[in-house]
């Protein structure tokens, strides 16, 4: 039972996140983050496929996820929660594309398990460095971190997969 109980509480808290890091898969075009600009190494900082529009698309819908966890248990921290952690997932993915960019991948190239968990480090550092999960009642200790990376390993796999077959995106990884 008590694998169930971590399987469940690891999908509550991370679920926000998910949902963040998904959403900007929906919108096609928008403001480049990087505004076009190139890095010192004459790459691309982000790229294109990292917006505005996008980011305050997963965002919004993290933060959507979370004001639901406020109306059942009426803890404004989860409000809290669902901002900053969505901040979080949405700064890791930044960070993998930084990092892709830096080697010369092009966007939408593979980096192998980093491009599965990028969001889970960004929304797990954010919200252990300000107690967030403590604050909402539920602590992410290391069970919960490790089946939520297995889990949105094996989830981002098949939803890209997915996301690809209906043409939300051009690679199916």
């Amino acid at each position: 039972m008590s694998i169930l109980n971590d399987l469940a509480l690891s999908l509550i808290m991370y679920f926000p996140f998910m949902v963040a890091n998904a959403m900007p898969l929906f919108i096609k075009h928008g403001k480049p983050l990087d505004m076009g600009r190139f890095f010192i190494d004459g790459r691309r900082i982000l790229g294109d496929s990292k917006t505005f529009e996008g980011f305050i698309n997963g965002l919004l819908f993290g933060t959507l996820i979370t004001s639901y966890y406020y109306l059942v248990t009426s803890n404004t921290n989860w409000l809290i929660y669902g901002v900053l952690g969505s901040l979080g997932a949405l700064l890791g993915d930044i960070t993998n594309s930084f990092l892709k960019r830096r080697l010369g991948l092009r966007p939408g190239a593979p980096l192998p398990i980093l491009d599965q968990i990028n969001f889970v480090l960004g929304s797990t550092f954010i919200v252990k460095v300000t107690s967030l999960d403590e604050a909402v009642g539920i602590v992410i200790d290391l069970k919960i971190f490790v089946i939520a990376l297995i889990i949105n390993y094996l989830l981002h796999r098949l939803t890209n997969y997915l996301a690809f077959k209906l043409g939300l995106k051009k690679v199916p990884w």
